[in-house]
């Protein structure tokens, strides 16, 4: 086919509308991280009328960037199947923009976007500015990082074994704390970077956490020097 083809790195951007894009005038692959196992419903729904033309590939491996060379596989096997096709890579990733400048020198239309047209860009956590605290005056109290009324249900884990939040009924407010109490039994299997971390927060709870809240409860882990972030890579101190 011709047209255009949208390439959703699901790992990094989770949309739940797919904005502007019409049936019959683009094709969608969604790609997903091994640990996600849902997409939302409104977005299975929007995808629906696309038939043929919207599909799903769900990676195997937690390696870093393992689901950024599927979608150079997939943008290269594509390009050869469809050479009248143009490519557009749905994430924030900036290390896809080498291989779409790559790509212009063979003369594959590539471009990245951070959202798909016509969808609303998501919330940004609010940075909150820290007490200045005047030479013998007792610091004040940190506030905890409140979440907005998040209901999830929480699934087990992959071993059988029920996960150290799972005992929670479903409505349970998820916070820090629960995602600490996943850390420490993951142990030797912990995330070693931000973005696998980010994903497997995302992939953990059902219905999913929205980006702004898996960044609220990363930023309050980060306050209470649970984990340590260090550009991509994340260490813990979990006790």
């Amino acid at each position: 086919m011709s047209g255009e083809i949208f390439l959703i790195d699901f790992e990094n951007v989770q949309p739940i509308s797919i904005g502007q894009l019409k049936p019959g005038a683009c094709r969608i692959h969604v790609f997903l991280g091994q640990n996600q196992k849902n997409v939302p419903v409104a977005l299975s729904q929007a995808l629906q009328p696309f038939g043929i033309d919207a599909g799903y590939t769900q990676i195997t491996g937690n390696g870093p960037n393992a689901l950024d060379f599927h979608i150079a596989f997939y943008i290269g096997r594509l390009a050869h199947e469809h050479p009248g096709a143009s490519f557009t890579i749905v994430s924030k990733d900036t290390g896809f923009d080498p291989l779409v400048k790559h790509l212009a020198t063979l003369g594959i239309a590539c471009k990245r976007v951070a959202t798909l047209p016509g969808t609303p860009k998501p919330a940004k956590v609010a940075a909150v500015a820290k007490p200045v605290v005047k030479k013998g005056a007792a610091p004040a109290t940190k506030a905890p990082v409140k979440l907005n009324n998040v209901v999830v249900t929480v699934l087990p884990a992959k071993n059988g074994k029920t996960s150290p939040a799972a005992n929670s009924k479903p409505g349970t407010r998820i916070g820090a704390d629960q995602v600490v109490a996943r850390l420490k039994g993951m142990k030797s299997a912990r995330p070693a970077r931000l973005k696998t971390l980010q994903s497997s927060m995302l992939a953990w709870f059902t219905p999913a956490l929205a980006v702004n809240e898996v960044d609220a409860i990363i930023q309050s882990l980060t306050d209470r020097k649970k984990i340590k972030v260090d550009g991509t890579k994340v260490t813990y101190s979990l006790g």
